[in-house]
């Protein structure tokens, strides 16, 4: 089983001008609403290539319903804690003109102690050995920073996998509790560890600092450099592809599902880097925050290329 938990969910509301003029009356040319968050854009994800998840997290008001409904559209199981409140709307603003994307992002709900203990009843109870638990995306007001390291401890105790993929304190916290997989991308290393990070031989000697915390795989995304992933055992380089880019919004998560299938069906690394590799390239093609298709990640399977560093 693989559960995503999404505590900071978000309608995604995409809005797209062919040019966007500061202090002007702008015209849209189209706008797209998704359900969104960190976890959610996993399930999807993970939908899209056949796979099975059961998303969780917090959801409140009519935002909240509308994920719900989309989730249930889309045939993905859930299981979401309702609380009060609403739950938050993401603006997404891109500009054709300038190739350019802006995000307006609001900080969410506040969550009360009470219903947080709630959830974490609900994500731990039908998770055994081998199960995978994705702990993704920001939290809203009234949630300590160390709530995903406390969850990767409990997974660890129950020899269940983790998944984080995180930024800030959440995922420095969560880094040290020893999750089995992480997606930083080179900034959110060199925030760790408080130097600048850019070229490949310094990504990776750092990077392969966090296997003493029990890490073990590293998937570090580099933009359109690529990325970098890392074992104990094995070092390779992804190249990234030429493309078209409509959104990079969701493009991480897409890697994220990925790797967390690849986890659960027991692909070899190799195997599951190129899913995971494609499964995010595809992303990049679709407007609004659309998830790859199975067709669009397999067109592109075969042209992701890598070498061992």
């Amino acid at each position: 089983m693989i559960k995503t938990v999404t505590l900071n969910p978000a309608l995604d509301k995409t809005i797209i001008l062919n040019e966007f003029e500061v202090g002007r009356v702008n015209r849209v040319k189209s706008i797209y609403k998704d359900a969104g968050g960190k976890g959610i854009n996993v399930s999807k994800l993970i939908n899209n290539l056949g796979g099975k998840s059961i998303a969780t997290g917090i959801l409140a008001g009519q935002t909240g319903a509308f994920i719900r409904t989309e989730l249930d559209h889309l045939k993905i199981e859930h299981n979401f804690i309702e609380a009060n409140g609403e739950t938050r709307t993401n603006i997404k603003l891109v500009d054709l003109s300038a190739d350019n994307f802006t995000d307006i992002n609001e900080s969410g709900i506040f969550l009360s102690q009470d219903k947080l203990a709630e959830l974490e009843q609900t994500i731990f109870q039908n998770l055994v050995k081998d199960d995978i638990l994705v702990l993704a995306g920001s939290v809203p007001r009234g949630v300590s920073k160390q709530i995903y390291a406390k969850w990767i401890k409990m997974a660890k105790e129950n020899e269940i996998k983790t998944v984080l993929d995180a930024d800030g304190p959440l995922f420095q916290n969560g880094i040290k509790a020893g999750p089995t997989l992480i997606k930083p991308n080179n900034h959110e290393l060199a925030m760790f560890f408080d130097r600048d990070l850019t070229k490949k031989e310094d990504i990776v000697s750092h990077a392969s600092k966090l296997f003493e915390f029990e890490v073990e795989m590293i998937m570090t995304s580099l933009g359109a450099d690529g990325a970098i992933f890392l074992t104990e055992e094995k070092k390779i380089m992804i190249e990234p592809l030429s493309l078209d880019v409509k959104s990079t919004v969701g493009a991480g998560d897409a890697m994220v599902g990925a790797l967390s299938l690849g986890v659960a069906q027991g692909l070899g690394l190799e195997e599951m880097i190129t899913l995971a590799a494609a499964a995010s390239s595809a992303t990049l093609l679709n407007e609004g925050t659309k998830m790859a298709s199975l067709e669009q990640v397999m067109a592109l399977k075969d042209q992701i290329r890598y070498y061992y560093l």
